[in-house]
């Protein structure tokens, strides 16, 4: 076999084994020839610059520059500084190994570098490339030279780059190859399609309802009808070759996406797909099946869209309804549970409130007189609870009444009722149950709660029973036996139980309304008023002697009742703001030449001031019978540090309202003008609080005090007349006793006054939201709502009382005692 035969058959072998190159590959080719061939002609032409004909010249002016300027130096002899000349040079030009110079005579004057071993080139032998010789001349003789050796290994880029035809070239084969390439192929995409189906094809498919597209094996659209363009919203030509998974197709399975065209078998196929666009979704059913060519081969695909999106979006919208609907009903039925627990439950036991523990009560009454069934109550009251609150403060106090709140639970039946009846009263139901069972687990309850271990006191209780056994003809009459059972057991020595049957016929049994009240607690239906008229004839005596201490007030009470918001009940918050509005009543006493002095004053001065504070005290404590009011107007001048030296309490033994009016007072010192001084700005106020937070201040307190500030919003309703702010104030307290009471029907009747009352004095906003009140304490709904409704109305009130106040106490603002500012000073200096 000769050579020549054995070349053609292998050529032939691989030609049968690789894939024909495609027309537009070949079209590619030659025009990537073409542009070679006209880089090669610009070449020859001299377009493209010689690089190495440039580095040579910029290598030869370098050396020239150095000669001429060692030229000019050699004359004067300055040699450092030629030496300095070479060493720039080596240090701006890292293509520079070495520096020389050179006398006439072969002598080396100064060089940079290792010259010996870089220099190459012979004496008396011209430059080359990387060794330049230039002669230096002092006058007109010759001096010596200057030699320069350059790097001679640049890298293969920096070779390459002295050849940019070689570069250029390669470049322009590559990029041009692959972009006649692309061009190419999605040209010819659009050259054959659109003519090689006949017309009456195509007008035949733009009638269809539904969108239909040919595809060709490589899923690349062939042909588009008039309804898919417009489904799609692109032009013919825009669809035209591309591929149809290009589209942003969704599917719910990934398998369908992928799968949808590229069936093995002859079968059509039907899939569900979305198509979304930038403003638009839409849903079809989508048909495909393939087309086969007279030999059976698949030639195709063909792909029928039928639009479902508005029977899509109505099966969403059902669903949607479906799942809000069930989402509704779950939320409303934990709403109503969570509103049924805040309606019937006290919020610091957890036990049942009294509008819910009557309800109970009468239901277990009639059902025990019905079926001749034993019933059993039993009232429970905390011992000497009053010296807990007065000794370890009010959260203290709280801490008891949860712990003496779960013991009776703890140790009670699930079919007993236990309900919190007052302030540090409980009440205990107990059905199916006789006088010597009851008598039974009373005992257990008051022996339990006599071994709770607290840290500095411990605690018992008095407990009085009865038992409808004994004679009661309704709750109540059951319920004022236990009660004065309860208060033979308290006149007895306490810590015991008591049954009616014991005192019933005992001087003992009289009624416990007759009785002075050891405890003042947070039995609101039982403690002390506090009758708004005498606190605004105080004020009024107070803005008489000094106006501006008057005003001072008035703003401590609302910063009072902003911090106490949501930390205090509502009868809690009420004494508090009666407490700071009266904090400084004690200066009526003090003689106008010490309480107006505008400049310092004297240490017998400071003496007579501060009687003001024993003088309040004794002013609140005849004015009102009232414990924890004459307690917050005592203390708040208490340091939350003690310094070992004062009496005074400190710390939590301090009364929380104390503690609120301290930091208070001290703030509106601080942020007010004075005749001599501008108010200090609110954030250094801040500071200065923050400060003393810990020694002077509860630390608590004032962060929770700076919050209220920054979110505390005054709102300012005027009242003309002096008599409608004293029946606001009458009626804000017995609301707040209403509302801890959770008595709705109170609410309603307090309500119904406070609307005529705003009527009558011109104030809208009170009057519609009163209204409001009464009309939702009549449908007796939502009591989430309607004690908000109500915390509103009083917060609405207090800003009309504000107002008057303003409005009343006329006189000079500007000569607020200098006292109250130093006092302030003085405390904060501690």
């Amino acid at each position: 076999m000769h050579g020549g035969d054995l070349i053609s058959d292998v050529g032939k072998m691989f030609k049968s084994k690789l894939k024909p190159i495609s027309v537009a590959s070949r079209m590619a080719g030659k025009l990537v020839l073409l542009s070679g061939f006209t880089l090669s002609l610009v070449h020859l032409l001299g377009v493209i610059p010689d690089p190495n004909r440039a580095e040579l010249q910029r290598k030869a002016v370098l050396t020239e520059s150095l000669a001429i300027t060692s030229s000019l130096l050699a004359l004067n002899h300055e040699d450092e500084i030629i030496k300095k000349n070479l060493s720039s040079i080596l240090d701006r030009h890292p293509d520079v190994l070495s520096a020389c110079i050179r006398r006439k005579n072969g002598t080396i004057l100064h060089q940079i570098g290792d010259h010996e071993r870089h220099w190459q080139l012979e004496p008396g032998a011209n430059s080359n490339p990387n060794n330049i010789c230039v002669p230096i001349a002092a006058g007109k003789r010759e001096w010596g030279t200057v030699e320069l050796s350059f790097n001679t290994d640049q890298g293969l880029f920096a070779r390459l780059m002295q050849y940019p035809l070689v570069v250029v070239g390669l470049f322009t084969l590559v990029v041009n190859g692959v972009v006649f390439r692309l061009y190419l192929a999605r040209a010819f995409r659009y050259l054959d399609p659109s003519k090689s189906v006949p017309m009456h094809v195509r007008a035949t498919l733009d009638t269809f309802s539904e969108g239909v597209v040919v595809l060709d094996n490589e899923q690349r659209i062939v042909l588009a009808n008039d309804k898919f363009k417009k489904h799609i919203g692109k032009s013919e030509e825009e669809l035209l070759g591309k591929n149809i998974d290009q589209l942003p197709w969704e599917s719910d399975d990934d398998d369908e996406v992928t799968l949808r065209w590229h069936s093995d078998d002859d079968s059509a196929k039907t899939v569900r797909l979305g198509l979304s666009f930038e403003h638009e979704h839409r849903t079809y059913l989508v048909n495909a099946s393939p087309i086969l060519g007279n030999d059976g081969q698949r030639r195709g695909t063909i792909a029928s869209f039928d639009d479902i999106t508005p029977m899509e979006e109505k099966r969403k919208e059902l669903s949607k309804m479906l799942s809000e609907l069930q989402l509704s009903r779950d939320e409303l039925k934990l709403r109503n549970e969570e509103l049924n627990h805040l309606a019937t439950r006290d919020p610091l036991t957890g036990c049942l409130n009294r509008r819910t523990f009557f309800e109970i009560f009468d239901k277990e009454f009639k059902a025990s007189q019905r079926h001749q069934q034993p019933l059993s109550c039993f009232m429970v009251d905390v011992d000497h609870f009053k010296m807990v609150n007065d000794n370890h403060g009010h959260s203290v106090g709280d801490v008891v009444l949860r712990c003496i709140a779960t013991a009776i639970e703890e140790n009670g039946r699930d079919s007993d009722v236990v309900c919190r009846y007052g302030g540090e009263e409980f009440c205990v139901i107990l059905p199916h149950t006789d006088a010597n069972q009851a008598s039974v687990v009373a005992q257990r309850i008051r022996s339990t709660i006599e071994q709770l271990e607290f840290e500095k006191f411990i605690t018992t209780v008095s407990i009085g029973m009865s038992s409808a056994t004994f004679g009661a003809s309704d709750p109540q009459e059951l319920l004022e036996q236990a009660d004065k059972a309860l208060y033979a057991a308290k006149r007895g020595g306490r810590n015991k139980v008591v049954r009616w049957e014991e005192i019933a016929n005992s001087n003992d049994a009289e009624s416990p309304n007759e009785r002075e009240m050891d405890n003042s607690g947070l039995c609101l239906s039982n403690s002390p008023s506090i009758p708004y008229p005498a606190v605004a004839s105080l004020m009024s005596a107070l803005a008489y002697r000094d106006a501006s201490t008057a005003t001072h007030c008035t703003r401590v009470a609302e910063l009072c009742v902003a911090t106490a918001s949501g930390l205090l009940s509502v009868k809690e918050t009420y004494v508090l703001e009666v407490a700071a509005l009266l904090h400084d009543i004690g200066k009526i006493g003090v003689p106008d030449a010490i309480l107006l002095k505008p400049g310092p004053l004297t240490p017998e001065e400071w003496e007579m001031m501060e009687l003001h504070d024993r003088i309040g005290v004794e002013i609140v404590e005849a004015s009102f019978s009232h414990p924890e009011l004459v307690d917050i107007v005592k203390y708040h001048h208490a340091t939350f540090e003690s310094d070992g030296n004062s009496k005074l309490p400190s710390k939590h033994d301090i009364p929380i309202g104390a503690r609120i009016v301290t930091i208070a007072d001290a703030y509106d010192a601080m942020v007010s003008d004075r005749v001599y001084r501008k108010g200090r700005p609110i954030e250094d106020a801040f500071k200065e609080l923050r400060r003393c937070a810990g020694t002077q201040f509860d630390p608590e307190l004032v962060e929770r005090f700076i919050a209220s500030v920054r979110t505390h919003k005054s709102v300012d309703l005027p009242v003309q007349s002096r008599q409608v702010a004293l029946q606001l104030g009458l009626q804000i307290e017995r609301l707040a006793d209403a509302v801890d009471e959770q008595d709705c029907i109170s609410i309603k009747a307090i309500a119904s006054r406070l609307e005529a009352t705003a009527a009558a004095g011109g104030i809208p906003e009170i009057e519609d939201l009163a209204s409001g009140i009464r009309h939702a304490a009549t449908e007796d709904k939502d009591l989430f709502s309607l004690f908000t409704m109500v915390g509103q109305l009083i917060s609405l009130c207090r800003s009309a009382q504000k107002i008057h106040a303003r409005t009343s106490f006329k006189g000079d603002e500007n000569c607020i005692a200098d006292s109250d500012d130093a006092q302030s000073r003085h405390q904060l200096a501690k």
